[in-house]
């Protein structure tokens, strides 16, 4: 299982900020609520309240231990060996999801202090930050079970999966902009932005590798 973990200096980072997150949690533990936002709506509203233990323990859990882990996931994925062809993007994946995680421990205990405090639409643009960063990577990712966009028809034929992969890139580095200006936008404006951001990454994507599977099978 060993085999394929080579540290790198983004596992060094994960587990940094990792721990900065934790301490910054730990320092105002004392003058937080008993229980914290775990989940904000599409307008930056809190609309579930966990325990801050839970909240707190989760955070940290998905920004350090998960990033670090899903390293040897792909020991088990049965196209293990094309994770040899993208690791640069795989790492920075990777590093992404585990900055968005630490960043949301940090705005969910800073809403924790001060309730005025905007955590739901900073948490909003840090996930449009993470749709470009993929985005921006995504045509690099090969085939395979773990990461990308993992369609009946992308899953079934490599050339399929390479041109989704081309064509997604850009679309999610268009949703992640629509997330990030959707966030500070009027209401219902920003509802709109944000659900037009995830047509274009989630539907378009997945119609788009049918047609290309049935161009190819023509």
């Amino acid at each position: 299982m060993m085999k394929n973990f080579n540290w790198k200096w983004q596992d060094t980072l994960i587990v940094i900020l990792g721990l900065i997150s934790l301490y910054y949690a730990i320092y105002n533990y004392g003058r937080l609520p008993d229980q914290l936002p775990a989940q904000f709506s599409i307008t930056g509203e809190v609309n579930r309240y966990w325990s801050k233990d839970t909240v707190i323990a989760l955070l940290f859990f998905m920004g350090t231990i998960f990033p670090l882990g899903i390293q040897f996931i792909r020991n088990i994925d049965p196209k293990r060996e094309n994770y040899g062809k993208f690791q640069s993007a795989y790492k920075m994946i990777r590093l992404a999801v585990g900055i968005l995680c630490d960043a949301m421990l940090v705005l969910t205990v800073s809403y924790g202090l001060d309730e005025q405090f905007p955590a739901g639409k900073w948490a909003t643009v840090g996930l449009g930050v993470l749709f470009v960063v993929i985005g921006n990577f995504m045509p690099q990712i090969k085939d395979n079970y773990l990461i990308g966009i993992r369609t009946p028809w992308t899953l079934a034929s490599p050339e399929v999966w390479r041109k989704t992969h081309r064509f997604s890139g850009a679309l999610w580095i268009i949703s992640g902009l629509l997330f990030m200006l959707g966030a500070f936008m009027p209401v219902a404006l920003s509802v709109s932005m944000i659900i037009a951001a995830l047509v274009i990454a989630v539907v378009l994507p997945y119609i788009y590798s049918w047609l290309i599977s049935r161009d190819i099978r023509a």
